[in-house]
């Protein structure tokens, strides 16, 4: 408003039902009507004080408030269409009230008033919708950054993070933190009979299989290709060898659907490893030797 455009005595024309479209848009209709019912108060107070222009001016942002609302509700969920309607909205009740304000007086200026709010509205509408995808890219961008794409476990690059924060507060806490890595035996031969598209419906499988058999506590994670990790706060070594040899079970029962419906059995061998029995620094080290013992004493079972 402190850039409006004086069109008679006490009449002003700015952008002020946009911004009330805005809080609609983005906070309910609740937020509108608080926006409309601040914008309505400056009007009054600050540009004119209590005169017939200011209340029509505030009673034109509250039934924006009110039109967008109900727009925002409808079934359309389309942006544009839900945004060209709102503005529709915006310069009927602002040609409105500025015919109300200031009578027949209004008619000549009244297309380059309303071409001017239109004109802002698509820009606003264009500008809103390119903050909101680009948002929506970064959001995607960032949960790519860390998330596994073919699992929805945690990457590599996260377990190194969560690795990193868990030790220091299990040190701190004076906690136990174990550390399991786990790796699916025999899967080239999966891949080699069946097709990468079988291996990835069995490594789908088993990041659901570890989720389900996890605290919400665990961090969960794929390390490699058929290598996987959980990490366990708060746990120590009885407690996570047995936890691993649950998994062990659960997977060995388990029957993995291939794509063409056919479903096999396959195993796991886990190691497994804790601090503060073994220091950090090897904590990782002394998880995948158990792994290869594992291995090497017949695959299967828990090290």
């Amino acid at each position: 408003m402190y850039f409006s455009i004086p069109i008679a005595p006490q009449t002003i024309v700015d952008f002020r039902g946009y911004a009330v479209l805005l809080a609609v848009h983005f906070g309910g209709i609740y937020s509108g009507f608080i926006a409309a019912v601040l914008i309505a108060a400056a009007r009054i107070a600050l540009f004119g004080g209590p005169n017939l222009s200011a209340f029509i001016g505030a009673a034109n942002v509250l039934f924006i408030a009110l039109a967008g609302g109900l727009v925002l509700r409808s079934a359309d969920k389309r942006y544009w269409s839900r945004w060209t309607k709102m503005m529709a909205v915006v310069l009927v009740t602002t040609g409105a009230a500025i015919f109300s304000a200031i009578g027949t007086t209004s008619l000549p200026i009244m297309p380059v008033i309303l071409g001017t709010l239109a004109v802002g509205g698509f820009f606003i509408g264009y500008m809103v919708d390119y903050i909101v995808r680009a948002h929506q890219l970064f959001l995607l961008m960032k949960e790519a950054s860390h998330v596994d794409f073919l699992t929805g476990l945690n990457n590599h690059r996260t377990f190194d993070r969560l690795f990193n924060e868990l030790v220091q507060a299990a040190d701190r806490k004076q906690e136990e933190l174990s550390l399991l890595t786990l790796d699916i035996d025999y899967f080239k031969k999966i891949n080699d009979t069946y097709g990468h598209p079988a291996g990835d419906a069995v490594l789908q499988q088993i990041g659901v299989l570890l989720r389900d058999s996890s605290r919400r506590m665990d961090e969960v994670c794929r390390t490699g290709g058929e290598e996987f990790a959980v990490l366990l706060p708060d746990c120590g070594r009885k407690e996570a060898l047995h936890y691993a040899e649950q998994i062990r079970s659960r997977v060995e029962r388990h029957s993995f659907l291939l794509g063409d419906g056919k479903a096999i059995r396959l195993t796991i061998s886990i190691g497994a490893a804790t601090f503060p029995q073994v220091s950090p620094d090897l904590l990782i080290e002394e998880a995948d030797k158990a792994l290869y013992r594992a291995k090497h004493n017949g695959r299967n079972q828990v090290a």
